[in-house]
């Protein structure tokens, strides 16, 4: 059958669609040749529309173009990892430099030892709105959104075909799901017996030299599976690199995570002291616990975040090579996405609000995703607020705590949302709990038997924006943490801040029985710091 021009143009379009989107999702950097490409195929379009060509011939030339270009960008690619690996293998052999290893940064002070009780009110006097006061607060900072760092960053070095059958696979566990990375014949273990510049130079080399790249390839393809944030990509590397060695925190282990955190854009430095490699990690978020150093050109703490906290009383100086490897990107603790790990039953924890006996809720966390919180440090509020709740705990607990709001105003259903958290959760110090300062994820103060003011202003905060859709800010006085909601009918309840023409109203979910507006005894406002998230 003879096409019109019209149509014959139709149909070359509906064919050229998934040629131009192959292009697109094989996420190729636009360079001369793909310029070229790009031209041949809109003049051989323009052509075959006038021309008799068969749409055949053209598709076959099309493809034989994107094959030839797909070919050049790969080769380009691995030309470029080859030359950067090499580079930095270089510099390893002399950019070493002696430098001081910082105390870590203390936690803020806080936990009441006993958790405080409000004056005992009548049901219908404790619902009445309380006389608004306006109170003077110290300083305001806000809460950035979590940081998400580019990904993917690097192409992945695909496992030719001819090569698949010759793979051995090692299997492993990481927080529940079962995974296999894959190694070339002779991937045998980098041997760094002692980390001198010349010795981490060549195990450099080894590691870049092809044999590791499926390792590297499976490693990404895991973290894209589970929504890994940076911090999980760092946990999942140690434990490759731990299980392929055979040993945990050696220099074998810890070059080649190095070489897996590298490869994945990651920006890392490498540090040794008394013929033991460490790694380092930059961070512009305060980690507490964690000795750090700073480079005397950047600002950003660089975090030893697998080193104890009693490092720097021990070893007050060590070498680290400042070097960059080409096109590195940042490191950053935040959670924009929880990780999507499989559901392992943990013990059932029953919370009832004291007020509200119908409220209860029994919950039954997951413990991979337990396991995976406990390995994160000390890090600001901000993390654990912003962190939200897993999505199977709140298909568990939001159908039960919107059915005991429903039909409420904002006022009322705050103040019943504040008493499930005042009295549904049993208090203690994290010192008395974990023997340290530790702040919780949502699903942490659910799982864990007891929690402090922070994880219930954290957890109060996350409520309140999740089910009311209301802004939410932690007030932090010296030696306690609230929150704060601005509620969305304007009206003020008892003690508030005022922020950029927005008035939030104290809520303490840790003064027990004390409902929206009231501030817990002994607050000193004038010292106290608004968060708004």
């Amino acid at each position: 059958m003879r096409l019109t021009t019209s149509a014959r143009s139709s149909n070359i379009n509906k064919q050229l669609k998934p040629l131009v989107t192959r292009c697109v999702v094989s996420g190729f950097f636009i360079s001369k040749t793909m310029k070229r490409l790009l031209l041949i195929i809109v003049t051989t379009l323009t052509v075959s529309t006038l021309s008799a060509q068969s749409t055949d011939s053209f598709f076959d030339k099309a493809n034989r173009e994107f094959a030839q270009f797909q070919q050049k960008n790969t080769d380009e690619f691995d030309d470029f990892r080859q030359k950067a690996n090499a580079s930095y293998a270089e510099f390893l052999k002399h950019a070493w430099k002696e430098m001081g290893i910082e105390l870590p940064l203390e936690p803020p002070k806080i936990d009441p030892p006993v958790q405080p009780v409000a004056p005992q009110l009548p049901p219908r006097e404790a619902d009445k709105p309380i006389n608004p006061k306006p109170l003077i607060f110290k300083g305001i900072s806000r809460i950035d959104p979590p940081k998400v760092t580019p990904f993917p960053r690097y192409e992945i070095p695909e496992v030719k075909p001819d090569e698949e059958p010759f793979m051995l696979p090692m299997q492993f566990t990481f927080f529940g799901e079962s995974c296999t990375v894959r190694l070339k014949p002779g991937a045998g273990e980098v041997q760094l017996p002692v980390p001198t510049n010349q010795y981490i130079s060549d195990a450099w080399k080894q590691l870049a030299d092809g044999r590791f790249d499926p390792m590297f390839a499976d490693c990404m393809a895991i973290r894209e599976k589970l929504k890994l944030n940076d911090w999980g990509y760092f946990q999942l590397s140690k434990r490759v690199a731990e299980e392929f060695c055979e040993a945990k925190n050696s220099n074998n282990s810890k070059i080649l995570q190095a070489f897996l955190m590298t490869q994945a854009g990651y920006k890392i430095r490498m540090g040794r002291y008394n013929n033991k490699l460490f790694l380092l990690f930059p961070c512009d978020d305060k980690i507490s616990g964690k000795c750090f150093i700073r480079f005397n050109d950047n600002p950003t703490p660089f975090y030893l975040l697998d080193e104890d906290a009693a490092l720097a009383q021990r070893i007050t100086m060590c070498e680290v090579c400042d070097a960059a490897f080409p096109g590195e990107m940042g490191f950053t603790i935040d959670l924009p996405q929880l990780p999507e790990l499989p559901f392992a039953s943990s013990v059932m924890r029953v919370h009832k609000a004291a007020r509200y006996p119908n409220l209860r809720v029994d919950f039954e966390a997951n413990k991979n995703l337990i396991d995976f919180f406990d390995t994160y440090p000390q890090a600001p509020w901000k993390t654990f607020a912003l962190g939200s709740l897993s999505q199977r705990t709140k298909d568990t607990i939001y159908p039960i705590l919107r059915k005991a709001i429903e039909g409420k105003d904002e006022i009322a259903a705050a103040n019943i949302l504040i008493n499930f958290v005042q009295t549904g959760f049993q208090y203690k110090t994290d010192g008395e709990q974990f023997g340290r300062e530790r702040s919780l994820f949502g699903d942490e103060s659910l799982y864990y038997p007891f929690c402090d003011c922070e994880d219930r202003a954290i957890f109060y905060s996350i409520l309140m924006r999740d089910l009311l859709g209301v802004k939410a800010a932690l007030i932090y006085y010296p030696g306690h943490l609230a929150t704060a909601i601005c509620f969305s009918n304007g009206k003020v309840y008892g003690d508030y801040v005022e922020v950029g023409g927005d008035k939030y109203t104290i809520c303490d979910p840790t003064y027990i029985g004390a409902s929206v507006g009231m501030t817990m005894p002994n607050m000193n406002n004038a010292e106290a710091e608004v968060i708004l998230i």
